[in-house]
């Protein structure tokens, strides 16, 4: 399933949640059809259908951060949980709260009372955490000294049927980049594999190499069927795209390592993270990130 959602192209979105649009939605309309049942201030809820599996909801929820106002939240998830008593139900997102003290490195105020709200929303609603691997700690303060305080406040939640139909799904906790959150993905139960994708970039039609290359690769006959041949010949301009890259400098490579020296930072950091140098080590890793991003947005865009 996830399959289709990792590296996602991502067609169609909008922007919702409440004040200020707090939660956006992105897909890729040639595999899922969405649709938007409900909204909330603190939750988008809908329906998905994706490639050939069938129709489930999720509940997408970025939790305010005032407890008594949180309420409002779990409320709506406890109503929204008696109408999809007979369909997988998949609800994640940023929750504001820990559900235990456990999930708490730093020094911080009391969570025990909101930990015991998000614990009684769970019983009521009947969803459980799916497990997690990778980072524990889903957000930090982004604070360099002793006042470093790290939170599991995301996680992704399902109900009985979800892990009736599909029982090994987990979800990976990454490296926190740019964000003070650590990005979610969903894995697992992969009965679809998407083909090998085609990269191409937008900026390589700037050069002047670029017309007389695909002439020379599209000019040849291929025996076989029109998706047959047009398959070689996508599979022929990948080595000269790449040099023709390399050329030009990489952009996207200089992101991965970027991203790469960046979690080796956070992997320091996990072992001591009250580290002033690891810390500062990892604020440098992502300002040298932010940097090659925006490098390579402008030369895509």
């Amino acid at each position: 399933m996830t399959g289709l959602l990792v590296e996602p192209v991502c067609k169609e979105g909008c922007s919702l949640g409440g004040i200020g649009n707090r939660i956006w939605l992105a897909w890729d309309e040639d595999f899922i059809d969405l649709n938007v049942l409900e909204t909330g201030d603190q939750f988008v809820h809908c329906s998905a259908h994706i490639r050939c599996l069938h129709v489930h909801v999720f509940t997408v929820v970025y939790g305010v951060n005032d407890v008594v106002d949180r309420r409002v939240l779990w409320d709506d998830l406890d109503r929204i949980s008696h109408t999809v008593r007979d369909v997988p139900w998949l609800v994640g997102g940023d929750f504001n709260t820990v559900l235990d003290v456990s999930e708490v490195c730093g020094i911080s105020g009391d969570v025990q009372s909101a930990a015991e709200e998000f614990q009684g929303c769970l019983r009521n609603t009947g969803l459980i955490t799916l497990p997690m691997q990778g980072e524990w700690f889903t957000w930090h303060n982004c604070s360099r000294d002793a006042r470093s305080l790290w939170k599991q406040l995301d996680r992704l939640l399902v109900n009985d049927w979800w892990l009736g139909c599909w029982p090994n799904t987990y979800y990976m906790s990454l490296h926190a980049q740019t964000s003070d959150h650590s990005p979610l993905v969903l894995r697992g139960d992969n009965s679809g594999q998407l083909i090998g994708l085609f990269r191409f970039d937008n900026y390589l039609t700037l050069s002047a190499e670029f017309i007389p290359s695909v002439q020379h690769i599209w000019q040849h006959h291929i025996v076989g069927t029109a998706i047959f041949a047009v398959t070689r010949k996508l599979r022929a301009l990948k080595p000269i795209f790449r040099a023709q890259r390399q050329k030009r400098g990489d952009l996207s490579n200089n992101v991965k390592l970027a991203a790469s020296f960046l979690e080796a930072a956070q992997q320091l950091l996990a072992q001591d993270r009250h580290s002033g140098v690891f810390l500062l080590l990892e604020f440098c890793s992502k300002l040298v990130l932010r940097l090659a991003s925006r490098l390579e947005q402008n030369m895509l865009h």
